[in-house]
């Protein structure tokens, strides 16, 4: 975990830093005290040796064979237990060096797999599950990472899910396998164990005391759903606060971010969408010319081996969406990009494990509650003539044009709920202000202040250099959820040279009661600049770009500065 640093002031702020370094001392002090009394019995590190003593790496012999019985050369003496699985491996022809001739071995082959049923103080007896064995054979648990899947009931404490989690992922000794399913169902957990291919699949379950938790950790074998180990702990209520007091002060404060992620490279959107048609939604990362596709988590995973739209470096995304227009159950990626002077946006589709390219046009697109929508290009004004909707007949063609304000285009405007005419049209101006127009088209409303900015904005073209004609520019994102729309405002450094880049980011909400505009402030104190945002079930996924679009403390350790943080956000309750 990292510790975030803020500026240090002059002057009459150096006693208030000498009271922050006393406090910092103490808490230091108190943390180190605390870990000293959970060292050893600390009930998370209890579940994590649990499981890593069925993984850990052994060889032995089959000394005695009695149909389905082995008896094996190892026992208590070298931690064997009892539900563990070996490797059963019958040695072949040798290997000979191609050069000098010399033997360096001998060929191994697996001829199946045993279970440990009893375990003595030298040997052991186990059962062959699969394959079969002979004497002299080979037993090994190999030093290969073993792929697991990790599930947690819905009532558990995140905190302590996200550290026994984090905790296994860090002893190297696991690959470990994400889902989105929150269960206590072991039948659920195996099934989507066998899905994901993993060998292994561990539920943690919780029961909520008055002053502990009962934290229950199952773990199974994926191929036939046995369960070889249970372990139970009880977690105190102080040691759970201490979990989450260490989260909240060592973790830089991004408004209580359910999960983070310091991506590797510069990532400019993030949509949503079922691009296998599998019923749950992929998180789509543009990298600015790249379309990469993550399945969400604890920990993201790529999707299907990694699987991209490979664009082109010439080319520079403006928009990306998903939409199911076709009605065939899988989205289709709308992806509007801009070369040089030339604006076109294109349509792909997953086929079996690539993407297929079905339309391109040069125009702009969006996706509009249910529908897609267009409007032409021109290198004169940017956007240019009405905004149209696109239908799909067999083929994606031309519909019809939405009846919108003067000056109100594409990616300007989001259609709001009005207590008394029905619907209302809220719309960004070039200046970043936020505006209400009724059926007529007519202003009745405009925020007090700018929004910050935008950060893709482009001069129009002009016969010289000497003639400003003005600019257009790609607005952020506002979205619905429920009555309430969901917009960016950004804090620049310097209110007076809003250029030199942003301090902070909020999501905010908003609502038409049909006077005026109430809002909210749904995430506060975002590091940076959000770059972009979108929504999932009752989770809101932001990206961030960190002050100045550079990350220093990755300067100093000579990585990649120029990095994006990826956060999730639980919206329940806010």
């Amino acid at each position: 975990m990292k510790q975030d640093t803020s500026q240090r002031k002059q002057s009459k702020g150096i006693s208030a830093k000498i009271i922050k370094l006393s406090a910092l001392f103490s808490l230091f002090f108190a943390l180190c005290s605390s870990a000293m009394v959970y060292a050893d019995d600390a009930p998370l590190h209890k579940m994590r040796d649990e499981v890593i003593s069925f993984f850990k790496p052994m060889t032995g012999k089959v000394t005695m064979l009695e149909g389905k019985k082995v008896v094996f050369s190892l026992g208590a003496k070298d931690n064997v237990k009892t539900g563990m699985r070996f490797t059963i491996l019958r040695e072949g022809i040798p290997f000979i060096h191609p050069v000098t001739k010399e033997p360096l071995g001998k060929l191994e082959s697996s001829t199946g797999k045993l279970e440990v049923k009893e375990v003595g103080p030298d040997q052991s007896t186990g059962y062959i599950i699969t394959g079969d064995a002979k004497e002299g054979d080979k037993i090994r648990i190999s030093e290969s990472k073993v792929s697991m899947l990790f599930c947690q009931s819905q009532d558990i404490d995140w905190y302590l899910a996200d550290s026994h989690y984090r905790a296994l992922k860090e002893t190297g000794r696991f690959h470990m396998i994400d889902t989105d399913i929150e269960t206590d169902d072991p039948t659920k957990v195996i099934e989507e164990a066998k899905r994901l291919k993993a060998e292994v699949a561990i539920l943690v379950t919780a029961k909520a005391g008055e002053s502990a938790t009962l934290l229950s950790q199952r773990l199974f074998w994926a191929n036939d759903g046995m369960k070889f180990s249970e372990t139970e702990v009880k977690v105190d209520v102080a040691y759970a606060k201490k979990l989450r007091f260490g989260e909240e002060f060592f973790v830089s404060q991004t408004g209580d971010a359910w999960l983070q992620f310091d991506m590797p490279y510069g990532a400019r959107f993030v949509t949503i969408g079922d691009i296998d048609g599998d019923g749950k939604q992929e998180i789509l990362l543009s990298t600015g010319s790249d379309i990469r596709v993550y399945t969400p988590g604890v920990d993201l995973q790529p999707t299907l081996g990694g699987i991209q739209i490979k664009g082109f470096r010439s080319g520079d995304h403006l928009w990306v969406d998903t939409i199911d227009l076709n009605k065939n159950g899988i989205d289709e990626v709308i992806i509007t990009s801009i070369s040089g002077e030339e604006v076109s946006s294109s349509i792909y589709e997953l086929k079996g494990t690539e993407f297929v390219l079905l339309f391109k046009g040069n125009f702009f697109l969006r996706k509009m509650e249910n529908r897609l929508i267009a409007q032409e290009y021109s290198k004169a004004e940017g956007f240019d003539g009405d905004v149209f909707s696109v239908v799909w007949n067999g083929e994606y063609k031309k519909g019809d044009r939405l009846n919108l304000p003067k000056g109100v285009n594409i990616y300007d405007f989001v259609y709001v709920d009005d207590p008394h005419t029905g619907r209302v049209i809220l719309a960004y101006d070039e200046d970043g202000f936020l505006n209400i127009y009724d059926e007529k088209g007519i202003r009745i409303w405009r925020s007090k202040t700018d929004m910050g900015g935008f950060l893709s904005t482009f001069k129009k073209a002009a016969p010289t250099v000497m003639i400003d004609r003005g600019k257009w520019s790609i607005k952020d994102k506002l979205m619905l959820r429920n009555r309430e729309v969901l917009f960016v405002k950004r804090v620049p450094l310097f209110e007076m040279a809003k250029g030199l880049g942003y301090k902070s980011s909020q999501i905010k909400n908003m609502w038409w009661n049909g006077l005026s505009m109430e809002e909210s402030v749904l995430i506060d104190d975002i590091r940076g600049s959000v770059i972009d945002y979108a929504v999932a079930g009752d989770k809101i996924i932001v990206l961030a770009s960190p002050m100045f679009g550079i990350k220093h403390e990755n300067i100093l350790k000579g990585e990649n500065p120029l990095r994006t943080m990826l956060y999730i956000y639980s919206m329940k309750g806010r």
